[in-house]
């Protein structure tokens, strides 16, 4: 029966809400994890661009500009979209309506950006048209992808002010969180490579189709099945007071706030570098193009990202009971530091030809998945301490995303008002800044490192294999696709590897150094405080509206806690 009209009250979610709503993350992330990780990898190794290697690097330089373009859009649009969130309330309730009409437009957008391939006259791919049809559905999808982003994450901080409660959703939504994005990218890393007769650009665009469905069906089921929680005379009142210049006010006057999103920032900066197009390109380098090889290496550090990161979520409800957020937040950067540390020595080749992770034997066929290959010699180091530093990345994760939670109780407490929406706004815009300076990293590591030519060849190389594929031949005649991969391998020297995965390194140590400074030394809502900040919300809530001077002194309190 649908729950379209229903709401809850209490701190006590209901059971399908609990379950489903956090459950649709799955394919949100992914269908995210399409467009943000690989939209560029998908337009650099699909043949899509120019085959001139001055005209492919120039398309490179535009799209990189455009998604940094993407980066102001978002500045602007994710807090306009928390105020039109905070402001309107249409008849299906404050945050579902947005999460379907996002949900809708992405699908469209998503699909558009992966199935639409201008060619010329005769035949060859049309770069600079195709870089004018991505970048307008890029913006289009930015637009609704956020309509969806905050009216789904607005509604987590809503459902409950509980600890454990929200300790326990939070939990589940960053699971499958983890799982979705995992899934889309242990695909665009194996599947674009793994079949002779289907090139990158084709598999590219079922992966869009059918992750666009998904998403769009988890969403409606979201919008007619979940139940918001019912909102008191005082909360409306401060919603429909709103203004736009709520959208900066509030992480003006609220410090916590601005620590937190500064601090998820960075962590979303570090998280993308090895799950998406560095990470990825940097492998396919050096260890090989293709799922057999690089891609293979890629996917399963992508199953180390979900293990490490689902493990450490899961276990944080029960770490969070037993110490307190800074401590749990330490454990976290010490272990990050220690995996940062090892992959570095073991990973990137700084003591001769090849790193002290390495297996010398090379099968016939780099599209195949030798797994062999993969985890013989001494490879498994590529996946150790992967492993470690994503565990961590995920206990700061969640640190992280409970100190935003309680900064919007602190919102309440100090100044009479949640603004869940428009603080909430931030985490999206993160996630996209962090996605933007993440595409301008790669072009400045792989253009230090020397390895754009090599990602041109590459791209050239998909190109001609898409037209080998859909044109006719005579018997016996051999697609050239993989002799051209393998002597492309063949020119790239270990010192362009060896700059590019020490400069990989550096950003991942300094994001997570300085994530973890400012929560260390900036965040000052403790578990006593906040405890305390529950208890006044609820006995204003009973009342339905305390008096002014109660708020007043309430925000006298919040100062001096600070």
């Amino acid at each position: 029966m649908s729950k379209l009209h229903k709401t809850f009250t209490g701190n006590k979610v209901p059971r399908l809400t609990k379950f489903l709503f956090p459950f649709s993350g799955i394919f949100r992330d992914a269908c995210y994890a399409l467009v943000g990780s690989f939209l560029l990898q998908y337009a650099l190794n699909s043949g899509v661009l120019s085959a001139d290697g001055d005209a492919f690097k120039a398309q490179y330089a535009v799209i990189t500009v455009a998604m940094v373009i993407a980066l102001i859009w978002d500045g602007i649009n994710d807090p306009i979209m928390g105020f039109i969130v905070e402001k309107v309330h249409l008849p299906w309730g404050k945050f579902k309506p947005w999460i379907l009409i996002g949900a809708i437009g992405n699908a469209i957008a998503v699909v558009c950006m992966f199935l639409i391939r201008p060619t010329n006259a005769d035949g060859t791919a049309n770069g600079w048209a195709f870089v004018g049809v991505m970048i307008a559905f890029y913006f289009l999808w930015d637009l609704f992808f956020t309509m969806n982003d905050i009216g789904y994450w607005s509604m987590l901080p809503s459902l409950t002010n509980d600890d454990k409660e929200r300790a326990s959703i939070t939990s589940r939504m960053t699971i499958c969180a983890s799982i979705g994005g995992f899934l889309m990218t242990a695909a665009c890393m194996l599947l674009p490579t793994m079949f002779s007769n289907v090139s990158s650009a084709r598999m590219y665009m079922y992966l869009a189709i059918g992750t666009a469905v998904l998403f769009l069906l988890s969403q409606t089921l979201v919008f007619f099945l979940c139940q918001e929680k019912e909102r008191g005379q005082e909360q409306e009142e401060a919603s429909e007071n709103s203004s736009l210049l709520d959208l900066f006010k509030v992480v003006g006057k609220n410090d916590q706030v601005r620590v937190s999103v500064i601090a998820m920032f960075l962590y979303y900066l570090a998280s993308g570098v090895l799950t998406g197009g560095i990470g990825l390109n940097y492998f396919y380098l050096s260890l090989g193009y293709g799922s057999g090889r690089g891609g293979l290496v890629s996917a399963i550090i992508s199953v180390m990202y979900v293990i490490g990161m689902v493990a450490s979520q899961a276990l944080y409800p029960v770490l969070a009971k037993k110490m307190p957020k800074k401590k749990i937040l330490l454990i976290s950067f010490i272990i990050q530091l220690v995996g940062f540390a090892g992959f570095l020595i073991c990973c990137v080749p700084l003591f001769g030809d090849h790193p002290i992770a390495y297996n010398p034997a090379v099968g016939e066929d780099f599209s195949a998945m030798d797994f062999g290959w993969a985890l013989g010699g001494t490879m498994f180091l590529y996946y150790i301490f992967p492993l470690i530093f994503f565990f961590g990345m995920g206990m700061m994760y969640m640190v992280i995303m409970v100190m935003l939670q309680d900064s919007i109780d602190y919102n309440e407490y100090k100044f009479g008002e949640r603004k869940e929406s428009i603080i909430s706004a931030w985490r999206p815009l993160d996630v996209k800044l962090s996605s933007a300076l993440l595409r301008v990293f790669q072009i400045v590591i792989f253009s230090i490192a020397g390895l754009l030519t090599a990602v041109n060849e590459i791209s050239n190389a998909e190109r001609a294999h898409d037209i080998w594929i859909n044109t006719e031949h005579a018997p016996g005649e051999i697609d050239p696709f993989k002799n051209t991969i393998a002597e492309i391998q063949a020119g790239i020297t270990t010192d362009s590897l060896r700059i590019a995965g020490v400069l990989i390194v550096i950003v991942l140590v300094l994001a997570v150094v300085a994530a973890w400074a400012l929560l260390q030394f900036g965040y000052k809502i403790d578990e006593e405080t906040h405890q305390n900040i529950v208890a006044e919300l609820e006995t204003r809530h009973a009342s339905d509206g305390a008096p002014q001077e109660a708020l007043e002194a309430a925000g006298d309190a919040g100062e001096g806690k600070e």
